[in-house]
C-alpha cells in the first residue's frame, strides 16, 4: 500500500488592534457633504493615521449614530468632503457603521474623516483598526 503525504505550510497572520474614541459635538468642525437628499451640514473629525508596517488594514466604526468614513491621502475640504476622497465604505454601510479596507506601505500616513449622515447629529464614536502592527492616530487640528 502506497501512502501519499502532503505537507502544507500555512502562514497565520496575527492582527493587532488599535482603538480610538472621540465624539462629534458643537465643538467639532462643521463640514458639508452632498448626498442623495441634497447638501448636509455635518459635524466631523479628521484623524491622521500613521502605519508602521506594510500590509492590509481594516478600519471599523462603532457608534449609536449612522457614521460615514472617508479616506484622504493628502488634504480634504471641510466645505465639500467629496473633493479628494480616495476611498469610502466598502461594506455597503453595514449596520449604519463603516468598514474600510486599505493596503498601506510601511511608514505612511493618511487622513480618516468621520462624520454622520444627519445634519448636526452629536454623539460618541470609536474606531478600531486591525492590521499587521499598531498604528498611531491623532486628531487633526484644521
Amino acid at each position: 500500500m502506497k501512502l501519499n503525504v502532503f505537507v502544507c505550510a500555512i502562514d497565520i497572520l496575527e492582527l493587532v488592534q488599535t482603538q480610538y474614541s472621540s465624539n462629534l459635538s458643537t465643538h467639532s468642525y462643521e463640514c458639508s457633504y452632498t448626498g442623495t437628499c441634497g447638501l448636509s451640514n455635518l459635524y466631523c473629525e479628521g484623524i491622521e493615521i500613521h502605519t508602521k508596517e506594510e500590509g492590509l488594514y481594516i478600519i471599523k466604526s462603532y457608534s449609536n449614530m449612522d457614521l460615514l468614513g472617508l479616506i484622504y491621502e493628502k488634504d480634504f475640504i471641510l466645505f465639500d468632503l467629496e473633493v479628494n476622497a480616495t476611498k469610502w465604505d466598502d461594506d455597503s454601510h453595514y449596520n449604519n457603521q463603516f468598514k474600510i479596507t486599505l493596503y498601506r506601505q510601511m511608514n505612511t500616513s493618511f487622513i480618516l474623516v468621520v462624520t454622520t449622515s444627519q445634519d448636526h447629529e452629536q454623539g460618541e464614536f470609536s474606531i478600531t483598526i486591525d492590521g499587521p502592527s499598531n498604528v498611531s492616530m491623532q486628531i487633526m487640528r484644521m
